[in-house]
């Protein structure tokens, strides 16, 4: 554990910035990320906006190729609207779709799906296996410290609400100095947080329509290869241009330097500028939401069916049509119970350019074409009858 008269600096720092609520615990968590990174570092961050997100208009190129694709497989005509509004139909009434986002879940639904502890307690009610956890408030922190001693190894600290894609999420929280740094950087979103037992293993995203499970997709934390030259920020930087070059090819995030990135290093001896001797590979994140195309792989073998039967009841749990639920577990062919796994998320909007960015493209599932078709199934099945239909 970390030395007590340094938590309790940390969390005097932490309780400062607090006072001015998540825009003082914003610029308090850059300056506490600088300590770790760097100006330089910290700056260019900033200069993204704080964030590993690749500009609008890359993101809706890739979404309108994606969404084109399926409405030539399922007979429709698409119209861009602009900003990354699309008008699809197909003879008959017209839906339109903005990146993942398909009119098939109500708002409320939605929202719902984005209150982590509520899904939470929802899972826990139908028998889905969900990580120890507990929800705190950002002014009070005494109950998530005695949490994670108590629970005895490492942490995932996060928002309890509002966010998704990873913002705001540090895992390897296994001190109270690395806990206030935490709780600064998840505070930006609001006051109520959540910390969680962190599980091992891979994140497996299964892609349910209408309880139909039509993909699976397996993410690893992302990591780099050293040359024996490069710093670990040299490495990122280059992989960053990489992506930003590729234009949506590569992916559609950066790799966000943030609190997570630091931790994981730190596990490694390593820092920012520390540098990867040739042939080594280095974990550069916890957090799976920026991995390489190449961290993520279409899953082609079975799952258990217990696993894949848990992770539909989450669906139905929190009443999504569409949902990506995503399962932690050291080992996806046995049910989740056997293997110390946990459904982790129910995503309402779920990424499905994942699907698409795979390492083997060859195997990847056209998720788009069936979503698509059950969109446009349901506006024609909600059509009046025709005079003819009456008459007959």
């Amino acid at each position: 554990m970390s030395r007590p008269l340094e938590a309790r600096a940390v969390a005097r720092m932490t309780n400062v910035f607090g006072v001015a609520g998540s825009r003082g615990r914003t610029v308090g968590s850059w300056l506490d990320l600088a300590r770790s990174m760097g100006v330089a570092a910290t700056a260019r961050r900033l200069r993204r906006g704080g964030g590993g997100v690749l500009g609008p208009g890359v993101r809706n190129a890739v979404y309108t190729e994606i969404w084109r694709g399926a409405a030539e497989q399922v007979g429709a005509d698409v119209r861009e609207l602009g900003s990354g509004f699309l008008e699809v139909s197909r003879g008959g009434p017209s839906a339109k779709v903005w990146q993942q986002v398909v009119p098939l879940d109500d708002p409320v639904t939605l929202r719902l799906a984005l209150d982590k502890p509520v899904v939470h307690e929802l899972l826990t009610k139908a028998s889905v296996p969900v990580p120890e956890h507990l929800e705190w408030s950002f002014s009070d922190p005494a109950p998530a410290v005695a949490f994670m001693e108590r629970v005895g190894g490492p942490t995932v600290v996060k928002a309890a609400s509002g966010t998704g894609g990873g913002e705001g999420t540090t895992a390897g929280v296994d001190t109270p100095a690395r806990l206030m740094r935490a709780r600064l950087q998840a505070g930006r979103f609001g006051g109520r947080l959540l910390i969680e037992r962190q599980v091992p293993g891979p994140v497996h995203r299964l892609l349910f329509l209408d309880g139909e499970l039509i993909d699976v997709i397996r993410h690893v934390p992302p990591r780099l290869d050293g040359d024996g030259r490069a710093t670990v920020q040299e490495l990122l930087e280059t992989e960053n241009r990489r992506r930003l070059d590729a234009a949506g090819a590569a992916g559609l995030s950066l790799l966000d330097v943030g609190l997570d990135t630091v931790f994981t290093l730190e596990r490694q001896g390593l820092r920012l500028d520390s540098v990867v001797p040739a042939g080594a590979t280095v974990d550069v994140q916890t957090v799976t939401n920026d991995n390489r195309i190449e961290d993520t792989q279409t899953v082609t073998e079975p799952l258990n069916p217990e696993l894949v039967e848990a992770a539909r009841r989450a669906a139905t749990a929190v009443g999504l049509r569409l949902a990506g639920v995503d399962v932690i577990t050291p080992d996806a062919s046995r049910s989740l119970e056997q293997a110390g796994g946990v459904v982790a998320e129910v995503n309402g909007t779920p990424g499905i350019h994942h699907h698409y960015h795979v390492a083997d493209a060859a195997k990847a599932t056209p998720v788009a074409v069936p979503i698509l078709e059950r969109v446009l199934q349901g506006l024609e099945d909600a059509k009046p009858p025709t005079e003819r239909e009456t008459v007959a």
